[in-house]
Order: C-alpha cells, then sequence, then structure tokens
C-alpha cells in the first residue's frame, strides 16, 4: 500500500499480526489491511508490541475494522513519523514529554473536544502529563535490562552499565536515541535528565564515550535481538519497564531477561494515546481511544505490555502478584524523576552528541 520508514537502516524483522497485518523490512515499514474487514483500517503508530493483541482483535470483533501498526523503535523516529504531514497516521502513542510541544504545533487534535467518562478517566497526575493533546495510555520508568544467566550480581547502578566490567565488554546495547542515552548518563552524574546546560551535555557525553568501546550496537535492546549477528551476543542495555518481557518472547524457553531500575532514580515516562489532526476520522481514532482505556482493556494491555496502567479502576482490577512486581511498579523508597521536555536550544548539541557516539563506535 505504502512505505514508511520507521527503523534505522540495518533492522530486520517480520511480524504477523492479523487483524493490523503488517511487515518490517530493512528500513521500510509496509502497511496492509486485512482482506477480513470491508472498511479502512485505522493507522496507530506504536511501540513494538505496544498493545495487547487480544484488545485489538476485540475491537476488531467489535467494529469490523482494521488496526494497522506502525512501528517504531525510538523517540527520534516516532517523532519524525508524527511530523511528517504525509504519513497516513490517524493516532499514536507520543510520550508526555513530547505531547504538548506537537499539539501547539497543530498536529495533534485537543482532546477536551471527547471527554471520557470517569471510568475510563486516569489518575489526575498521569492527565496533567499528557495535557490537552493526550490521553494516558500507560506509564513506567527508563532501566537496564539483563540476562540473569549470564550475570552473577544484578546490576543496581547506572554505573553497571555505563562504567561496565571487562566481561560485559561487546555484550551491550545502547538505544540510538539522544534523550535515552543522555538521560541515563545525565542522572548517574545527578544532574536533571533533560539538562540543556552545555557543561552537563559536555559531562555526559564524555561518560559515554569512555563507553563507546564497550558497546556491541547502538539499538534499542528489544530491536537490536531480532538481528541476527548479534542475536545472542546481548547481556544487558538500556531499557524501558517492560522491554524484558519482549525480550524474552524473542529468545528460548528460559525466559533469562529482567528489567531493574538503577538506584539513582526512579525516571518515570508517561504515554499518551492522541489524535492526529491530519485523521480523516477523528471520532473513530477517539472510539478507538476510548476502547483501549476501558478499565478491562486497560487491565488486558497492562499484563501484556507488563506496565503499571495509570487507571486507578484497571489497576485494581491487576493481580495481586503484577502489584507486587518490582519490575512492573518500581521500589518506592526511590527518588522519582518525571520526564520533562529537553530544551530546544540544546537538541543541535545532542543530536551531535549521538552521531559522535555512533561514529566512534562504528569507527572501531
Amino acid at each position: 500500500m505504502r512505505q514508511w520508514t520507521s527503523r534505522r537502516p540495518g533492522r530486520t524483522g517480520i511480524a504477523r499480526a492479523c487483524p493490523g497485518f503488517r511487515i518490517i523490512l530493512p528500513a521500510i515499514l509496509i502497511v496492509f489491511g486485512c482482506q477480513a474487514s470491508s472498511a479502512a483500517p485505522l493507522n496507530f503508530l506504536v511501540w513494538e508490541s505496544g498493545v495487547s493483541p487480544e484488545v485489538v482483535k476485540s475491537w476488531t470483533d467489535m467494529t469490523g475494522i482494521d488496526i494497522n501498526q506502525i512501528i517504531f523503535d525510538s523517540g527520534d523516529r516516532r517523532d519524525l513519523m508524527v511530523a511528517n504531514v504525509n504519513a497516513p497516521i490517524d493516532l499514536a502513542v507520543i510520550d508526555s514529554a513530547h505531547v504538548q510541544a506537537f499539539g501547539e504545533r497543530g498536529l495533534l487534535l485537543d482532546q477536551s473536544r471527547f471527554p471520557l467518562p470517569p471510568e475510563e478517566q486516569s489518575e489526575g497526575r498521569w492527565r496533567a502529563m499528557c495535557g490537552r493533546y493526550g490521553v494516558p495510555y500507560s506509564w513506567g520508568n527508563t532501566g537496564i535490562v539483563y540476562r540473569a544467566d549470564r550475570l552473577k550480581v544484578p546490576p543496581s547502578s547506572w554505573g553497571d552499565l555505563l562504567k561496565p566490567a571487562p566481561a560485559l565488554v561487546g555484550h551491550i546495547a545502547m538505544p540510538d536515541d539522544q534523550e535515552e542515552l543522555l538521560a541515563a548518563a545525565l542522572n548517574y552524574l545527578g544532574r536533571p535528565m533533560n539538562s540543556g546546560d552545555p557543561q552537563d551535555l559536555r559531562r555526559a557525553f564524555d561518560l559515554l564515550r569512555a563507553q563507546a568501546p564497550a558497546v556491541l550496537i547502538y539499538g534499542l535492546p528489544v530491536t537490536a535481538q531480532q538481528e541476527r549477528s548479534v542475536h545472542d551476543l546481548i547481556d544487558i542495555g538500556l531499557g524501558g519497564t517492560g522491554d524484558e518481557k519482549t525480550l524474552n518472547m524473542t529468545t528460548d524457553q528460559t525466559q533469562p531477561w529482567r528489567f531493574v531500575t538503577p538506584r539513582e532514580g526512579v525516571m518515570v515516562w508517561v504515554d499518551c494515546l492522541a489524535v492526529l489532526s491530519r485523521t480523516s476520522r477523528p471520532d473513530l481514532a477517539e472510539k478507538f481511544i476510548r476502547f483501549l482505556v476501558r478499565p478491562d482493556n486497560a487491565v488486558r494491555d497492562a499484563i501484556f505490555l507488563h506496565q503499571p496502567t495509570p487507571n486507578p479502576r484497571a489497576e485494581a482490577m491487576l493481580p495481586r502478584a503484577v502489584r507486587d512486581d518490582p519490575q512492573i511498579y518500581p521500589p518506592q523508597s526511590y527518588p522519582i524523576i518525571y520526564r520533562k521536555p529537553v530544551p530546544t536550544d540544546s537538541l543541535a548539541l545532542r543530536r551531535r552528541i549521538l552521531g559522535a557516539l555512533i561514529a566512534i563506535h562504528d569507527a572501531q
């Protein structure tokens, strides 16, 4: 049908999940609607494994409308897709640090035109973070994913990843996303993770540059894991809540991957559901959002994603084992840091830092 870049060149993989059939090829995402439905599908920009197949199937069974999942694997690439007015996207998952800016640029619809009933509303703090242009979908924090079968001592600090032991050299995956990379380094250095201070960013760069020779690949671990050349070589990486489940889905039956929150702090992110202003079917897109945040579906998504739900009614319905899992709900004793927008005047330096790190790595 149409082709859109959503992955860094070199990423490969095939995913079939009809309704919402999609094929991912190197640097190109080709989206197909299932033949069973006569109505045009909704195009949903979402993380890899970012929505429960059960929930999507229930929606299609109820409405007869398929969901085409357009997959992105980094915030930078998602932002390019949202900003590309020619990309046929109806709704998207956008983190709270970016949703307001996109809305102010006229790319998103004001969600106040679609009021939710009380039972579908999230806790007040999450609604405030998604603001006028988004509906809270899930939340979690940035941390470390690692193979428990290969690391004798579990990581507990960003230092275990950013200043790795010799045994980890050549077994590290770091995202090729300037916000995620710098957030971890700045947090370890005790600086704000969205700092625009050039001095802070230089110190963070020095830390990441020293780590670069030990890095196997710059790419989100859940995506890098799908590359044959590095599939079984990654032992540790920077990830987010729920990534360990996705990694275990692509590993053997032992499910060795774990997620841990570094003791330096809980770097909280909130993913918001947003309707793009260029959609030709805003009412239908909003109907799908309301379906996703319905408490029963929010529970199914939280369990599938391995992420907390922002809906208090859905949270009360979760199994005790989920609510008590430290891989899902971070330790309450750790300091909490909410993700905030990065100063725009620091973006050029941040992007140069990412480019320099990848160049250093590729030159090895």
